[in-house]
């Protein structure tokens, strides 16, 4: 989803006109089609679609727009409710600041905290610097924003703010080692939380929070369609000195004679036996079971409910659909996808996506 605000169109004009709507919110858009026309003090202006996708906004024709509010968002797939992010009037009372009109234009535009400005009194050239500075050199953090903690216990931060950070939430919720204080993600604003967690940065903010000496983290997106992406992220932030402990839900039977190298998930109800080698970034989901003896490279998704027989060799990057079988001994390539509900009876080769039961 991309949210699109409304500019300085000519260098007189602070506040604008809606002319005409030509198409409704929540109709699919192709990039280029014309959305309304504006008016100005000197011309009407067309307003063109710069994607293609659902488009949405909760203005009328001849209501007032003025810069920097939020204009229009348009989405991939289309939205059950958008109202949400329509929400946002004006940040500048909150308490304990000062912020002017279009300091906090800005501020909703970049979905920064007026804390994070650390002053307290905040004006348009403050944000355009803090802007300059960190968001478009790529990185957005807020510090202020992260969870405190026990000092006996290892900060750890979550990469992704999906439905795999829920998961990794509830395996950390109890433990005595870890507790995690904040997520990354660059699709969720600064200060969204997910089970209470808070997002407090993109995945740039790394050098950010390796300065303050949080160096654990978690991968936990792109198991499903993105997993090359995720296991280049996970080598380049090791480069840096980053830490990837193994994730292991207290609900989750993981045989002692199991050997694994870091960043592995394995999440409540999966069963992992006797003497099984995991390599890095596995991602074990619930209630799978993998037999004595398998044999697993890098960045592999075991999805719910898969059984896996006993000495099964899977390279990298593979992943394994829902309530599949494979049985004993077999060979499966590099990223290959196995789809939901097969039964693998034969080796299967590199880039293959297996549809049907061998």
């Amino acid at each position: 989803m991309k949210k699109y605000f409304v500019e300085k169109f000519n260098a007189s004009d602070d506040s604008f006109k809606i002319a005409e709507l030509y198409i409704n919110s929540g109709d699919y858009i192709s990039s280029g089609e014309l959305i309304m026309s504006i008016e100005s003090s000197k011309a009407d202006i067309d307003v063109e679609a710069e994607e293609s996708g659902y488009l949405y906004f909760k203005i009328s024709k001849g209501d007032i727009i003025n810069v920097g509010d939020l204009f229009y968002l348009i989405s991939k797939d289309s939205l059950d409710n958008c109202n949400e992010y329509f929400k946002i009037k004006s940040i500048e009372k909150k308490d304990g600041f000062t912020i002017s009109k279009k300091a906090n234009a800005l501020l909703v535009k970049f979905d920064l905290s007026p804390e994070i400005i650390n002053k307290r009194i905040i004006k348009e050239s403050d944000v355009i610097e803090f802007v300059e500075k960190n968001i478009n050199q790529g990185s957005v953090f807020d510090k202020n924003l992260l969870i405190s903690h026990e000092s006996d216990k290892i900060p750890i931060i979550i990469i992704g703010a999906g439905g795999g950070a829920k998961m990794c939430i509830d395996s950390l919720r109890d433990s005595k080692e870890y507790i995690i204080v904040g997520l990354l993600d660059d699709n969720i604003g600064l200060g969204s939380k997910v089970l209470e967690v808070p997002v407090v940065g993109n995945l740039k903010a790394v050098d950010s929070l390796l300065e303050l000496f949080i160096n654990n983290f978690i991968i936990a997106f792109g198991v499903l369609e993105k997993r090359k992406k995720r296991f280049e992220l996970f080598l380049k932030l090791k480069e840096k000195g980053c830490l990837f402990p193994n994730i292991i839900h207290p609900k989750a039977i993981v045989e002692k004679s199991v050997k694994m190298g870091s960043g592995n998930v394995i999440l409540a109800g999966a069963n992992v036996g006797s003497s099984v080698i995991l390599g890095d970034l596995n991602y074990i989901n619930n209630n799978s079971l993998i037999s004595h003896d398998c044999y697993f490279m890098n960045n592999i998704h075991i999805a719910p409910s898969a059984v896996l027989a006993s000495s099964i060799k899977i390279e990298s990057h593979v992943l394994v659909g829902m309530n599949s079988t494979i049985f004993y001994g077999i060979k499966i390539g590099e990223s290959t996808t196995i789809l939901n509900g097969l039964i693998i009876n034969n080796n299967i080769d590199n880039d293959i996506i297996q549809k049907n039961n061998n």
